[in-house]
């Protein structure tokens, strides 16, 4: 079987259907959408560049907390979890493109 056989392909429905019944899922999504971001933008916990990547400007400053409260280690809950998975929604194409360069790689 040849490498492009066995490339798992992400679609935005498998990732929003992945992200509604996955907390891990979810935990995963800001920390990857985190390092998205420019470093500046990280430090900052904003968006600073209108680059298309990253949490967009209403997400930044609980997304960075929250992916930096998930890199710590810790579990994110309740309210904090239904946010995190709000603005892992939002951005889910950006987390197709990730899923995607990541299985290709």
């Amino acid at each position: 079987m040849n490498d492009w056989e066995t490339t798992v392909t992400w679609a935005r429905k498998r990732i929003n259907d992945l992200l509604h019944t996955n907390d891990r899922a979810v935990e995963r999504a800001v920390v990857v959408l985190f390092e998205l971001q420019t470093r500046d933008e990280q430090h900052s916990s904003t968006t600073k560049h209108n680059n298309g990547v990253g949490f967009c400007g209403w997400a930044a400053r609980k997304g960075s907390y929250y992916a930096r409260w998930v890199l710590s280690g810790r579990a994110l809950t309740g309210c904090h979890l239904d946010n995190a998975r709000r603005i892992a929604l939002h951005h889910s194409r950006q987390l197709v493109e990730a899923a995607n360069r990541r299985a290709a790689a």
